[in-house]
């Protein structure tokens, strides 16, 4: 009986001491799921408890950013010369491309936060009144932020997506393409989000990107979008653009918009591209776009194209004359352009030419406008050619003027 009893106990103690090996897992298991979401909860009930004033929190930033003052750069590069110059009221550096972490600072009024300011690199400036929440996980600090996106209006919630792009080993893409895709947040806050998905190095942000453009009820994120889808670093927007430019149902003037932005490339697939469009399209505001477009791109023979767009008599004279006037602004050379004055026969495009010509400011086209003022057949050509010299400060073309005014 006795030995009975203390095996019935044995057994007692080892089912007790099983059962409590589970329940200490399983205490272990939802302490390592819980945190993340209390944690971001705790952030936002410590700056809701904060005093008016600032409240500040750091968290690891992505290895390849630096900072310096208010700017932040992509590669930690030390040769860099768009940092801004003036000092940061709440971070101070020893030196230029400084490794993370990511610092925020938010301004609290009444419990809320009403802006928010972020910085990568340095350190905490000694500052009495603030609240300094300390450093948190990436992923705490993220949660944090995007709910103040999701939730908050004003400038604020679009200022909390910003810092949540440049934090390490934490995927934020989805989030950020809800934000922008929830019409019941302000519009201002959802093209924040569209711009920040283009700074994310998340190649599944140029999708999130494509649905916005091809399906947003919104013609102004869709705009947003196409600007958005140009800026990403991947260099995959710029099919998706060439695609929607193909679409001859989409918005002509959003079709207008992507075109200037795939002019702003440097791809050759690019340029290439947009002068196959356009011999194809008839419509006159593509057309219009893509001769501006191709006009910001020296180097790759986009004058010559310009000068035949001008002197091919089957195109418009409304484009004949822009082509003109913007192969003039992208440097072509005045003996060419002079040489065409020659060959064309339209008075219209002539006045243009000599407009164009008054626009370089050079000595080679004030002399030009001379030639013509003095020599050509055309009266109201001289005239034209008068005008613009009469605008012109060159001593040449003051002593021109005078001989014949006293001739």
């Amino acid at each position: 009986m006795h030995v009975s009893m203390m095996n019935a106990l044995g057994r007692s103690r080892s089912s007790f001491a099983q059962r409590s090996a589970v329940m200490l897992a399983s205490l272990i298991v939802v302490a390592t799921w819980l945190p993340p979401r209390l944690a971001a909860q705790s952030i936002a009930r410590r700056v809701a408890a904060a005093p008016d004033g600032k409240v500040r929190f750091s968290f690891a930033a992505r290895p390849d950013l630096c900072g310096y003052e208010g700017s932040v750069s992509r590669g930690r590069s030390n040769n860099i010369t768009s940092w801004t110059p003036k000092a940061s009221e709440d971070v101070e550096y020893d030196r230029e491309c400084s490794v993370g972490p990511v610092r925020v600072v938010g301004e609290v009024r009444r419990g809320s936060l009403t802006r928010i300011k972020t910085y990568v690199g340095g350190r905490w400036r000694p500052a009495s009144g603030v609240t300094d929440l300390g450093t948190v996980s990436a992923k705490d600090g993220t949660d944090f932020l995007l709910g103040v996106a999701s939730t908050e209006t004003g400038k604020v919630a679009g200022e909390a997506i910003y810092p949540t792009t440049l934090a390490d080993s934490v995927v934020v893409a989805p989030s950020i393409f809800r934000i922008a895709r929830n019409a019941s947040r302000p519009s201002e806050v959802r093209e924040q989000a569209i711009f920040w998905l283009s700074q994310l190095p998340d190649e599944n942000a140029v999708d999130m990107l494509s649905e916005i453009l091809n399906s947003a009820s919104e013609e102004k994120l869709r705009d947003k979008a196409i600007f958005a889808l140009s800026q990403h670093h991947s260099g995959r927007g710029a099919a998706v653009l060439r695609d929607f430019v193909n679409n001859e149902r989409a918005s002509s003037h959003l079709r207008a918009q992507a075109v200037f932005w795939l002019g702003q490339s440097r791809s050759g697939g690019s340029v290439a591209f947009l002068r196959t469009l356009y011999t194809r399209t008839t419509n006159a505001e593509i057309k219009d776009k893509i001769l501006f477009s191709l006009s910001q791109q020296r180097g790759v023979g986009n004058e010559k194209w310009l000068m035949d767009v001008a002197a091919n008599s089957s195109e418009s004279m409304e484009l004949r004359k822009k082509a003109l006037f913007w192969a003039g602004q992208s440097g072509t050379d005045i003996d060419e352009l002079t040489a065409l004055y020659s060959r064309m026969p339209d008075r219209e495009m002539k006045e243009q030419m000599i407009f164009v010509l008054s626009q370089r400011q050079s000595g080679a086209a004030a002399a030009k406008l001379m030639e013509i003022a003095k020599n050509d057949s055309d009266r109201e050509l001289r005239r034209k050619a008068l005008f613009w010299l009469g605008q012109s400060r060159d001593p040449r073309v003051q002593d021109f003027l005078t001989e014949l005014i006293n001739r």
